[in-house]
C-alpha cells in the first residue's frame, strides 16, 4: 500500500465520518452477498478498513485473514474471531503463487501507488478457479471530480488513486480473470455531507439510476473468477486418436529408370 508510516491512511480516517459509515452500509449489502459465494481453503481480504456487518465467519472458506494496510484500522478482536490479521503491502503479498481461493480488493486498490502492479500481485496468488472481488471509486463520476479537486487542496482523497472500472476489466482479461455479471454501480449522490440531497426527487433519481446499472455512480462492485488452466480428463470419455499419416511408397530404380 502506499502507507508506510504509522500515520492512518486519510481514506481509513474518511470512512469514519457519517458520509464514509454511509457508503459502507451500502456497500455491505453486496460485500456479504459476494462473500457467501466463496469457499475452499483459504481467503484474503485487503482493505484500508472492516466493514460493519460483514463477518467473515459466515463465509464458507475454512481459513479467513484479513490484511490490513499499513496506517490502517486492524480488524477488531470481537469481528474476527477465527479470522486472522496482517500487517502489509499488496504489492508483495507473502502468499505463493495459486494458493488462495478467494480475494476481496475493498478499495485496496484506491490505495495502492502502483495499482496494475498490485492486481498482478494478487492474480498471481489467486488459485486457478478461484473467485476476486473488487470494490471501489468510480472516476467517471462526481467522486471522481471530488478526487480532482483533491490535488488543489489537501483532504481524505488526496493520495486515494482511483482506477477506471473499464480499465480494470482488461486488466483482469489479461491476467484471466472473468467477470461474473459485470460491472454494478451504486452511491448515485454527490460526495457531500449526509442531510444533503435527501429530498424525494433526489432519492427517486438515484434509484432510476441504480435499476438501469448507469456507469455514474460513486462506487463500482465487480466479481470474477479466475479461469482454470490446462485440461481434465472425464472418466468415460473417448479422447480421439492423433491423425497419422499414411505410408508413401518410395521408389526404387530398375533398369529402365536407374535413377
Amino acid at each position: 500500500m502506499s502507507v508506510t508510516t504509522d500515520e492512518m491512511h486519510g481514506l481509513a480516517t474518511w470512512f469514519q465520518t457519517p458520509l464514509g459509515a454511509t457508503l459502507l452500509q451500502k456497500e455491505a449489502r453486496l460485500l456479504i452477498q459476494g462473500v457467501r459465494r466463496f469457499h475452499g481453503d483459504s481467503m484474503l481480504w485487503l482493505g484500508p478498513i472492516p466493514v460493519p456487518g460483514v463477518e467473515l465467519d459466515r463465509c464458507m472458506v475454512r481459513h479467513r485473514l484479513y490484511g490490513a494496510m499499513p496506517g490502517s484500522e486492524v480488524w477488531p478482536a470481537d469481528a474476527r474471531s477465527t479470522a486472522g490479521t496482517y500487517v502489509g503491502n499488496i504489492e508483495a503479498l507473502p502468499f505463493a503463487p495459486g494458493s488462495l481461493d478467494a480475494v476481496v480488493l475493498h478499495h485496496a486498490l484506491d490505495c495502492c501507488v502502483d495499482p496494475r502492479s498490485a492486481m498482478r500481485e494478487v492474480c498471481k496468488a489467486l488459485r486457478p478457479g478461484g473467485r476476486l472481488l473488487v470494490c471501489g471509486f468510480n472516476p467517471l463520476s462526481l467522486w471522481g471530480a471530488r478526487r480532482v479537486m483533491a490535488r488543489c487542496y489537501r483532504d481524505a482523497f488526496s493520495d486515494v488513486r482511483f482506477v477506471n472500472p473499464r480499465r480494470l476489466l482488461d486488466w483482469l482479461a489479461l491476467l484471466g480473470i472473468e467477470a461474473d455479471e459485470g460491472v454494478r454501480y451504486l452511491m448515485f449522490r454527490p460526495p457531500i455531507g449526509v442531510g444533503t440531497f435527501e429530498s424525494g426527487l433526489w432519492v427517486r433519481m438515484r434509484a432510476a439510476l441504480e435499476r438501469v446499472r448507469a456507469p455514474v455512480g460513486g462506487v463500482y462492485y465487480l466479481l470474477g473468477r479466475k479461469s482454470a488452466l490446462g485440461m481434465t480428463r472425464i472418466r468415460g470419455v473417448a479422447v480421439p486418436r492423433q491423425p497419422q499419416l499414411a505410408s508413401v511408397v518410395v521408389p526404387h530404380p530398375t533398369a529402365r529408370n536407374p535413377q
